[in-house]
């Protein structure tokens, strides 16, 4: 062993030369042998590390291709999502104009049993002057019987009175006046029986119509019950799930909505023909609450920021919350949503107010901040252009800005915030809200 180890590598003397003198580095088989035993080892670890990557690629492909399988599932279902929100969008918009003209024609209805009643109570004062005519005729009538009755009594006292001296043309004359003027009372009778049958007819066909129109504004007030009643709880329910105190908010609005005048006209309905006539009336009192309610409470929801900023076609793009700041940063809160759209996509104000500010800001780029009653502020950043200035009223659906990228913005989309009290809330609590109403 010894022997084959010398023969491959031996002994070696190197001799280094300088002006200094000669050095002499003597390189023993066993140096030599360990030196190359160091050489076949780093070029076996290299070889085994190259190896090793080698293999960890080739598994590594069949992960890859399985991530981007993922991915490609991952932007599937984020489409299908969007699609399915935008198709919910278009039915909360469709929904919204359903209610709309529900509500409009709850208000015809309204105006239409408001000439009804007035009808009626037109049929009911021409009924009371019919009545009061036909007792005049009931009395002209006793009247010309009580004058006929005198007449024969004066006629039957002058025949017996007449002396057998009395020549005959004194008596002739005397029972021809007699005569014409029992005609005269005969005929006057007559013509009162003829007016006293004329207006019990006249009176009949009154009292009919009076009937007919009563039953019809009762239909009227059974049909406009049941629209109200149809409408109460969705609306009720909306303030409620946004846990907002609905008795607080009427308060409020009514406040704001209690301007009344006029002439004082008494009123004056008869009720003598029609029995119903105080319950009908009390029915319709009370629907005429219902009703003020059920307006108070769309003033109300008009205030409340419950609609979408974005109607066209949009990605939900960043939700309420802590988030991975998208320009770097770490996490930090995200004090609104994110609607992705292209650039010009109209914005449109979430409910009634007054535009406090329509500028530039810091960060937000171009942004407008509108004030609502109830202590509700809505902000609308990232604009493109402002369609609003700063105390101009505007109403909910009211086109206020286009969606751009400005200020501090990774691209074209609309930030949008929900304040209340002055502190941001997340605006889908009153977007969600509403969609099963709207």
């Amino acid at each position: 062993m010894r022997g084959a180890f010398a023969a491959a590598f031996p002994e070696k003397r190197i001799s280094i030369h300088s002006t200094d003198g000669a050095r002499h580095l003597r390189l023993t088989t066993a140096a030599q042998a360990l030196a190359a035993l160091a050489v076949l080892a780093t070029t076996g670890w290299l070889a085994m590390a190259a190896a090793d990557r080698a293999v960890g690629l080739i598994a590594a492909a069949p992960d890859a291709g399985q991530t981007l399988v993922l991915e490609q599932a991952y932007r599937d279902r984020l489409n299908g999502l969007t699609e399915e929100r935008d198709l919910r969008a278009a039915e909360a918009l469709s929904a919204q104009n359903r209610f709309q003209t529900a509500m409009e024609q709850i208000g015809r209805q309204q105006t239409s049993l408001l000439r009804a009643i007035e009808e009626r109570r037109e049929l009911a004062t021409a009924l009371d002057l019919m009545r009061g005519r036909l007792g005049q005729a009931v009395k002209q009538r006793d009247d010309v019987a009580a004058a006929n009755d005198g007449l024969l009594d004066r006629m039957n006292a002058v025949s017996a009175s007449l002396s057998a001296a009395a020549s005959g043309e004194d008596l002739t004359e005397t029972l021809q006046a007699v005569t014409g003027a029992l005609a005269e009372a005969v005929e006057a009778r007559d013509g009162a029986a003829a007016e006293r049958a004329a207006l019990a007819k006249a009176l009949a066909e009154t009292e009919l119509e009076l009937a007919l129109t009563t039953r019809r504004q009762d239909a009227m007030i059974d049909e406009l019950q049941q629209a109200v009643a149809a409408s109460f709880g969705p609306l009720e329910g909306l303030l409620a799930r946004a846990d907002l105190d609905v008795d607080s908010l009427l308060a409020t609005v009514r406040r704001g909505y209690s301007g009344q005048g006029g002439p004082l006209v008494p009123v004056g309905v008869s009720t003598r023909s029609s029995p119903d006539a105080p319950a009908t009336t009390s029915r319709f009192d009370s629907l005429m609450i219902d009703i003020d309610r059920m307006n108070l409470l769309r003033i109300a929801i008009g205030k409340v920021p419950y609609a979408m900023p974005v109607r066209a076609a949009h990605r939900f793009s960043s939700n309420f919350g802590y988030r991975r700041d998208p320009k770097g940063g770490g996490r930090r809160m995200h004090s609104g949503v994110d609607f992705a759209a292209p650039r010009g996509t109209p914005i449109y104000a979430t409910a009634d107010g007054v535009v406090t500010s329509a500028k530039s800001e810091s960060g937000y780029g171009l942004t407008v901040r509108v004030q609502h009653e109830f202590g509700f502020e809505t902000v609308y950043a990232h604009q493109s252009r402002l369609r609003v200035e700063a105390g101009q009223q505007v109403s909910r659906g009211d086109h206020i800005g286009d969606m751009g990228s400005t200020g501090r913005s990774t691209g074209n989309h609309l930030h949008y915030e929900v304040h209340v009290g002055g502190s941001p809330v997340n605006p889908m609590t009153y977007v969600e809200a509403a969609k099963d109403v709207f």
